[in-house]
């Protein structure tokens, strides 16, 4: 019994924390093993002497700060999921921090919503470290790494002197990024009235995060642009893609999720499908699984060719390259979000499994029932079902903007 705890580490240099953490702990005794530390010091010394699933820090410390804790916890543990607590994430420090971090949680955070966070990220990590997941992944040979633009964004993020600004003269340097970027920026598709010349103001109208994750986005497919075997153009997954991130925005927006909800469902509309990627290079894929008229691959039949899907490949690969963690269990779970099993109402995953249930549905001349795009019992348990007219219409509304 003991080995299915989740062994966690909590590290914070204010004693009167560490033990209102132990106190609030007794009633989780039966799903946790924790262990404390007083300082980084402390943590990595606990660290190097067991494994553990995760490490729950503070950032402001004496000593070691909480970046320089969380730079040596990827190094020596890199299996080790990373949480800060935080009550402010605009604090420099946190900014700076953003590769480091797999997740902020507010502070102060009761200590259910604390296990709550703690426990997907947790089971979200098990799922994709599946055997045959693993197996699958291993079959396809190189994974594709992580492109130069997106590190350097990543890397200008970490600077104290980030700015809207400075990404987009990082994006002005590739010509070829610069065209495709103001293409969509300037396009029916994302509903801006004013003409946009220039990445600088792309970013500043869009959002930096928006930005950044067209610009992987579109590096991602371009790799792909001239494979001639594949069962469907890239292109169209990339369409498809920008569809399902302007409608996931739209629908976010109306079940009133929080601003940095709101940035994370377009980058996890516009990855959602990368795991296709992937998948299309998998020996026998194209003859074995079956896809539908608007050219996606049907799930079951995936899993009854792979045990897996595109789905949780994709997710693999964002995990992999450290996108957070809740866009990569949005991808990961985009078809069957009721597989998710913390109890959470409506989000991120809602958003993305709504939007691509509905685009594709639209999409799809044969007619199919809800039940063939949605998971049905997900959607009554939030009590969404009531909305879906008003999402239908729009979702026609996108599908008529040109992308």
């Amino acid at each position: 019994m003991n080995q299915q705890k989740h062994v966690i580490l909590f590290i914070d240099d204010d004693p009167l924390v560490l033990k209102g953490f132990e106190r609030s702990m007794d009633d989780f005794s039966d799903r946790w093993d924790v262990e404390y530390a007083a300082s980084g010091k402390e943590g990595l010394l606990i660290l190097s002497r067991r494994s553990f699933d995760a490490v729950i820090t503070d950032m402001h410390m004496p000593g070691m700060d909480g970046i320089q804790l969380l730079e040596e916890v990827s190094r020596k543990a890199p299996g080790v999921i990373r949480f800060v607590l935080s009550g402010n994430t605009s604090d420099a420090q946190i900014l700076k921090s953003t590769h480091l971090v797999h997740q902020i949680i507010p502070k102060p955070s009761e200590m259910e919503k604390i296990v709550e966070i703690v426990e997907r990220a947790c089971c979200l990590r098990g799922m994709l470290s599946d055997p045959s997941l693993l197996q699958i992944i291993n079959s396809v040979g190189a994974l594709p790494s992580v492109p130069r633009l997106y590190n350097q964004l990543l890397t200008q993020l970490q600077s104290e002197t980030v700015s809207s600004q400075s990404i987009g003269n990082i994006i002005a340097q590739d010509t070829a990024m610069t065209a495709k970027i103001l293409q969509l920026v300037n396009s029916a598709f994302f509903g801006i009235t004013e003409p946009v010349s220039s990445p600088q103001k792309a970013v500043t109208l869009l959002g930096i995060n928006t930005i950044r994750s067209l610009a992987l986005g579109i590096q991602i497919f371009s790799e792909y642009q001239n494979q001639k075997d594949f069962p469907i153009s890239v292109d169209v997954v990339w369409k498809h893609s920008l569809q399902v991130s302007s409608l996931a925005f739209t629908i976010a927006r109306h079940l009133n999720l929080k601003p940095v909800e709101l940035e994370e469902a377009r980058v996890s509309g516009v990855l959602h499908d990368i795991g296709q990627l992937l998948s299309f290079q998998i020996p026998g894929y194209y003859q074995k699984v079956q896809f539908k008229q608007n050219g996606q691959p049907d799930i079951n039949s995936e899993y009854r060719f792979l045990g897996t899907t595109h789905a949780e490949m994709g997710g693999y690969l964002l995990g992999i390259w450290g996108l957070p963690i809740p866009i990569v269990e949005a991808v990961t779970f985009h078809h069957r979000p009721g597989d998710q099993t913390a109890a959470v109402g409506p989000g991120l995953l809602t958003a993305l499994h709504v939007a691509n249930g509905l685009v594709n549905m639209r999409l799809d001349n044969r007619g199919g029932t809800p039940a063939a795009y949605f998971d049905i019992p997900y959607l009554e348990k939030l009590g969404l079902l009531i909305y879906m007219d008003e999402w239908v219409a729009l979702t026609d509304s996108i599908l008529t903007k040109a992308v």
